[in-house]
């Protein structure tokens, strides 16, 4: 309780001093849901606006584990990389480094997988507002097996299609600023 309480009073000050000098501009993830585990895997896109190398740390938020089920992995790499940029890891979320030189945009690869404790999962993509800007650019993809059932999904797909044993849902944005997390539910 005590580390949530640290990181909820953390959070806004950390991305709200750090606004103006790193953007955090685009994302472009993969969800992959199955009936036991849940699945993000993207890129995470920032922006350096200053003339000075940024070595910042950031907060990856991870959905209510009590309830949605714990982490079961977890990397954070920065893009053509293979360094663990990970601090720290609680059930909450995990501590990580952005590091970029001058005017750099760099994308990190961030992956973890929960085993769900029921039929639904969470992404959290509200934390966005914090930083009071929208994503110039954001794309999203759930991948589902065929057997699995979609009983509600929080933001509509603008697509949706059937590829051999999957269906595939897809969400394209420009100027995003979200007014609700990604929310899955299945039978």
């Amino acid at each position: 309780m005590k580390m949530i309480l640290i990181l909820a009073g953390w959070l806004p000050g950390v991305l709200l001093a750090y606004g103006q000098k790193v953007d955090f501009f685009s994302e472009d993830l993969t969800f992959r849901l199955q009936k036991e585990i849940f699945e993000v895997d993207g890129l995470y896109f920032f922006r350096n606006n200053t003339a000075l190398e940024i070595n910042q740390t950031m907060i990856y938020p991870f959905p209510d584990v009590k309830r949605y089920g714990k982490i079961l992995f977890l990397s954070i790499t920065k893009a053509g990389d293979t360094s663990s940029m990970i601090i720290n890891q609680k059930d909450q979320g995990a501590l990580f480094i952005v590091n970029l030189l001058p005017g750099e945009q760099a994308a990190y690869h961030i992956i973890y997988r929960q085993q769900l404790k029921s039929n639904e999962a969470k992404y959290i993509i509200l934390t966005t507002q914090k930083w009071r800007k929208p994503f110039e650019t954001a794309d999203y993809r759930l991948e589902i097996p065929s057997s699995l059932k979609l009983t509600h999904i929080s933001i509509t797909p603008d697509s949706t299609a059937q590829k051999n044993e999957k269906k595939l849902f897809f969400w394209h944005r420009e100027n995003f600023m979200p007014d609700m997390d990604f929310e899955f539910m299945f039978e």
